[in-house]
């Protein structure tokens, strides 16, 4: 007579067993527990291995998020430029609100959907949600390598749908008449200027010398950029190898660069570099004076637009921006092409509706402001309909309307 089985033979030839456990172990787990093996000796393993697990699982409690999140900033801080790095404090800091003091073990794919959906809901934008799932990706990834977690719950989640990010716009022209008329009145308008006719980033602008000057012909040299890490400035390479360059500059331009004897000297700012505060804020200090809404971002924008207007192509536009790659300029070339053509439908839908048609707006009221001061066949009112005041054009047709009412 053959050996009996422990266990339940399963169509497949495995073992098979259930469990029931009722407040087993330390963390008093209850459940039905489902153990598989290919023979008896196997599923008891299982079983075993099971209730070593429960029963030590109170033990050892893994580090929590906020510690691996320290390794991962110790480790950008090496690999990443101080201004990028300060681009990932907002997300860091989210991060570690949300999932601090969860052990790293405990966080699921789900919570972090959750999490993502929540930013989604109070009108994030999808490049935020984006760049915050990066991160958490990352510090997740030190889990990983030190053995703590076996895989990363951020791989393959579904993507969580943000705010559609806001194309920047230019300068208004609003903006560069009033940089034109104090372009010479200070060196924060100087530096403004001089960003909005050359499409420098202001850290590249910031830190111009001197040196970097050739009037003979008319070039700037941009090979640094000003970078804060602290509020310390630091001279660095520019945003991207491409950011190393030479610009051309205008006459217009020329005329507002003072000259300095010292090669070293910072052209905008003689008595040296300043702390990032008092950059801050004598920048906030200058465009609240002048009433300029312009970012240092949108002159760079603007200069972008003067670029495609000039019909300069978008190969040429790229290098003079310092784009490391043709999309990003192309892209900005396309905003630009969209507001152009708007632009003028608009200008050809006026002149239909109003030389044409007659229908245009084509005075207001002196006294109320009202414009819809004629009848739908372009005869005006003569008086206007919101205020009765008596106005200055009137027709036949309008006065014979109102006497007969």
């Amino acid at each position: 007579m053959g050996k009996r089985n422990k266990y339940k033979v399963r169509a497949d030839g495995r073992r098979e067993t259930t469990k029931t456990y009722v407040d087993f172990g330390p963390s008093l787990y209850c459940g039905k527990k489902h153990f598989y093996g290919k023979t008896d000796e196997d599923v008891d393993k299982q079983i075993s291995d099971f209730e070593d697990s429960l029963l030590t699982a109170g033990e050892k409690t893994a580090e929590p998020f906020s510690h691996y999140a320290e390794i991962w900033c110790e480790r950008k801080e090496k690999e990443l430029s101080p201004s990028t790095l300060k681009g990932y404090k907002s997300h860091y800091d989210g991060l570690i609100s949300e999932f601090g003091s969860v052990p790293i073990d405990q966080i699921t794919p789900q919570q972090i959907i959750v999490y993502l959906r929540k930013l989604s809901a109070q009108g994030y934008s999808q490049k935020l949600l984006r760049n915050r799932k990066s991160v958490m990706h990352g510090i997740l990834d030190e889990a990983v390598i030190t053995g703590e977690i076996k895989q990363n719950p951020c791989l393959n989640l579904p993507e969580v749908k943000g705010k559609a990010t806001e194309k920047r716009s230019p300068a208004s022209d609003d903006d560069i008449q009033k940089l034109e008329q104090v372009k010479n009145v200070s060196n924060y308008s100087r530096l403004f200027y001089f960003m909005e006719y050359t499409g420098c980033r202001r850290g590249e602008a910031v830190a111009l010398q001197q040196k970097h000057i050739d009037r003979v012909n008319k070039k700037a040299r941009i090979e640094q950029a000003v970078v804060y890490r602290t509020q310390i400035p630091e001279i660095k390479l520019p945003k991207t190898v491409a950011g190393i360059r030479e610009v051309d500059l205008y006459d217009n331009v020329l005329e507002i660069l003072p000259e300095y004897k010292d090669p070293e000297t910072f052209i905008f700012f003689p008595e040296g570099l300043p702390h990032e505060t008092a950059l801050r804020r004598g920048i906030e200090k200058f465009r609240e004076e002048y009433g300029i809404s312009a970012t240092a971002h949108q002159l760079r924008h603007s200069y972008a637009s003067m670029l495609h207007s000039a019909n300069v192509k978008a190969k040429d536009a790229q290098q003079l921006l310092g784009h490391s790659s043709i999309v990003v300029t192309e892209d900005i070339y396309t905003s630009l092409e969209a507001r152009h053509k708007a632009e003028l439908r608009d200008q050809i839908n006026d002149y239909v509706m109003q030389s044409r048609l007659g229908r245009g707006e084509k005075e207001s009221c002196p006294k109320c402001g009202n414009t819809i001061l004629s009848f739908p066949d372009g005869n005006p009112f003569q008086y206007c309909p919101n205020c009765g005041k008596k106005l200055s054009k009137s027709s036949k047709k309008s006065s014979e309307d109102q006497e007969a009412q």
